[in-house]
């Protein structure tokens, strides 16, 4: 549905320069035709702006200067991923829940759906599991006994809930993430290796969302614990009885190792690997491919393996390069 660029600016706290018209869509600088909003947050992107065709371009506000390269209006803002966030939303909506439960659909008797819920033929959900309103639950998701979901949560296809665990409000899992999966809890015993029985839960809190192929073990007891706005991207793995706290955010193939504790804010780099036990500190940045074996305190910036403040571990980097030998003719021009 087409919009006018200053319903838009209201939405996202734009400036608006220039004329005002409506616009049908978003597309890139390149693609962008004379009804498309497009967006400009990288001055590498200079040359492909002063070409676009796009009705209107979205700019951070710090490129005011290049207002006169630019041949449409413009909507300046302060934060453009955030105003990417919301203009993305307001083009492309999620599509309302069509309730009911398809034909194919596996659902035990002692399991309560609300009216208002979507399963998808080849789910199947089992005994005392609860479902709040308004959760879509797409092909082939497997939701365990006693497993509690709450409202407007999107279950993709091929997802695993596990028995006993437990989803909050607003909960996006991928495709084949699996919740409840057994920790790696084992013993020696004489001549053999004796698994430790996982007895505990998972716990998702509201407005969590967690990538492809993720997996959240369950506690040996108690809880593994997942806080309110965490993200974690694709190919995660969090052990037995972690607890994360509120808004982290964990980039694809990190390892967390069992009753780790990350606070909240806290952001991991892609394949950071974390040993047992460790405290992630509120705030604290851990850098791409870091291997983490001490506590990092809140606010701390780390990286390397091991992870050591961020400071030291450049300066170990640099010191660690080869110098460049200088030529004879050079080392006697010095000497003259």
């Amino acid at each position: 549905m087409p919009q006018a660029l200053s319903e838009i600016a209201r939405l996202i706290g734009a400036e608006l320069i220039g004329s005002d018209r409506k616009v049908s869509g978003v597309a890139a600088l390149e693609n962008a035709g004379d009804s498309d909003l497009s967006l400009c947050f990288n001055q590498r992107r200079v040359s492909e702006l002063k070409k676009t065709t796009a009705a209107a371009v979205v700019m951070p506000r710090r490129y005011s200067r290049l207002l006169g390269e630019v041949p449409c209006s413009v909507l300046l803002v302060d934060d453009p991923r955030l105003a990417l966030a919301k203009i993305i939303e307001l083009f492309y909506p999620e599509q309302p829940v069509e309730p009911g439960i398809q034909p194919g659909a596996i659902v035990d008797p002692l399991a309560e759906i609300d009216s208002s819920v979507r399963v998808e033929s080849g789910a199947r959900i089992g005994a005392r599991t609860k479902v709040a309103a308004g959760t879509r639950i797409e092909s082939y998701v497997v939701l365990g006994a006693g497993v509690e979901v709450g409202r407007d949560c999107r279950l993709r296809t091929h997802c695993v809930v596990r028995d006993n665990c437990i989803l909050g409000n607003r909960v996006t899992l991928s495709s084949g993430v699996v919740i409840g999966s057994d920790g790696f809890g084992y013993v020696a015993d004489e001549d053999r290796t004796i698994p430790i029985k996982q007895v505990g839960n998972v716990i998702i809190e509201d407005y969590v969302e967690i990538g492809a192929n993720s997996t959240v073990d369950r506690a040996t007891l108690g809880s593994t614990r997942i806080g309110q706005g965490t993200k974690i991207d694709n190919q995660v793995q969090v052990g037995h009885n972690v607890e994360i706290g509120k808004n982290v955010l964990i980039a694809a193939q990190v390892g967390i190792s069992g009753s780790v504790t990350i606070k909240d804010g806290a952001v991991l780099g892609g394949q950071v690997g974390i040993a047992d036990h460790m405290v992630i500190g509120a705030g604290a940045q851990v850098g791409a491919k870091s291997g983490v074996g001490t506590h990092v305190p809140n606010g701390a910036r780390v990286a390397g393996y091991p992870a050591v403040p961020v400071k030291q571990w450049l300066s170990n980097v640099f010191s660690q390069r080869p110098r460049k030998k200088r030529s004879l003719e050079g080392r006697q021009r010095r000497d003259k």
